[in-house]
């Protein structure tokens, strides 16, 4: 009798242990069978409503394909590439609003990427000295084409003049370098001494000091071997130049209103169109030009690139979709179901950037790879219910068929889409902008 309690402890706790799991078991299989019925009678419903199903899609993404005139491109990189929180963003917030660009631009003598609109060139030449007569000279010139450089906005003709930031002298601010070469070619021609150019601060001819260091590179001092490297490394009054082997010319511009801003934004396109023009005419010089929508313009130029290995990649995709619905059996054989895959795959695809458009997203460039998630995660259920009607017996009927490989499929398939969005949910934790958006659209482009 005394072993009795034990052996009935020993049974308890076995059974106390045993019940968990076979609840979690039973439990699983009751959901697993609810869910499978649940499909299967989707599938059954669909099978009975076939017309429904295949125009209602159709249909839909059509209606939401027509937002593309609601297309628009994200023009503020800065927004895409830096985290909100990061202390760049702040500061140049700042800046923006307490320190008014167009006020004090003319003080900001190492200002080398700006906000707001403005043309920036570099001008080297291929025999080394780019203070040589002849290629001042024809920096000189191509000065005087920028300045004339004109374009018709409603109806009137918009200049350099028109458009650029004001000194406190209501003249156009031009960079000191243009002055000093000015100097030079005048005196030149009337055959007298100029006043030698210092750097990096130098003297003009009325009187006026002036830094140039950001508008001189590769500088050769008299009495030095090696180029200057700075401010730092000189004396306060500079050192003679003996040459350089760059120049650096910016023409800043003002974008206070849309109109302004949308005048100002094509003269930096003419601006570019005309630097290749006075490069192609005087190989001797190598112009490399650059504005603030340059960064914008290199950014969204990849989609034009990648349209080559993305068609590309497109076609490895059709042939292999053909090929993986292809039998040796060709009574059985449906290669047309993988060319109907992608077609749907492409629809919604064509729905997603619907939603996306009627939502006010903007398109970034980082989206290219999207629609290979979407066509990946598609054509692995094509090829799953394909693989299961196959295991189906062909003397059920179609509705019926189609049940069980609903039953059978959907099931991996939606437990796979879910896992996806998980994984996604994560993705729109992370703090870069550009991937949290691509994330969005991904999950957008599944449920879609």
């Amino acid at each position: 009798m005394v072993g009795v309690p034990a052996v009935s402890t020993c049974w308890w706790e076995r059974l106390k242990t045993l019940c968990p799991e076979r609840a979690r078991r039973m439990l699983r299989q009751v959901l697993q069978a609810g869910l499978r019925s649940s499909f299967q009678a989707l599938g059954r419903f669909i099978a009975s409503h076939p017309v429904f199903f295949a125009s209602a899609p159709v249909l839909v993404s059509v209606l939401l394909g027509a937002s593309f005139s609601r297309y628009r491109v994200e023009g503020n990189v800065e927004a895409l590439l830096v985290p909100k929180h990061s202390l760049a963003k702040i500061e140049g917030n700042l800046v923006d609003s307490l320190f008014p660009v167009n006020r004090s631009k003319h003080t900001l003598y190492s200002d080398l990427q700006t906000p707001g609109r403005y043309g920036r060139v570099i001008v080297t030449s291929r025999r080394g000295n780019i203070l040589d007569p002849s290629h001042t000279d024809l920096v000189l010139k191509l000065h005087r084409a920028v300045v004339q450089l004109q374009v018709p906005v409603l109806g009137f003709n918009y200049s350099f003049s028109h458009l650029c930031l004001l000194d406190d002298k209501n003249t156009c601010i031009i960079d000191d370098i243009i002055r000093a070469l000015e100097d030079s070619q005048s005196a030149r021609f009337a055959n007298r001494s100029a006043l030698p150019l210092r750097y990096p601060i130098t003297r003009l001819a009325d009187g006026r000091m002036a830094y140039i260091g950001h508008q001189l590179g590769g500088v050769q001092a008299w009495g030095a071997g090696p180029a200057v490297q700075g401010p730092g490394g000189v004396s306060g009054r500079g050192q003679g130049v003996r040459s350089a082997r760059a120049l650096q010319l910016t023409y800043y511009l003002q974008a206070r209103g849309a109109l302004t801003d949308r005048v100002a934004s094509q003269w930096e396109q003419a601006f570019c169109g005309e630097l290749g023009l006075f490069g192609a005419g005087h190989p001797e010089l190598s112009l490399y030009p650059f504005t603030s929508s340059s960064l914008r313009t290199d950014f969204q130029e990849s989609s034009v690139l990648a349209r080559r290995p993305l068609l590309a990649s497109v076609c490895v995709c059709l042939v292999l979709a053909v090929g993986c619905c292809s039998m040796r059996d060709c009574v059985r054989a449906k290669p047309w179901l993988g060319l109907l895959a992608l077609l749907s795959i492409a629809l919604s695809g064509l729905t997603a950037a619907g939603i996306l458009n009627l939502t006010g997203t903007t398109y970034n460039s980082t989206y290219l790879g999207v629609p290979f998630i979407l066509l990946g995660h598609g054509l692995f259920g094509t090829f799953e219910m394909l693989s299961s009607w196959r295991r189906t017996r062909e003397d059920q009927h179609v509705k019926e068929r189609v049940a069980s490989v609903f039953s059978d499929v959907m099931l991996r398939y939606s437990g796979a889409t879910l896992l996806h969005q998980v994984c996604l949910w994560v993705w729109l934790r992370l703090l870069s902008p550009t991937w949290r958006l691509s994330g969005c659209s991904v999950a957008v482009l599944h449920w879609a």
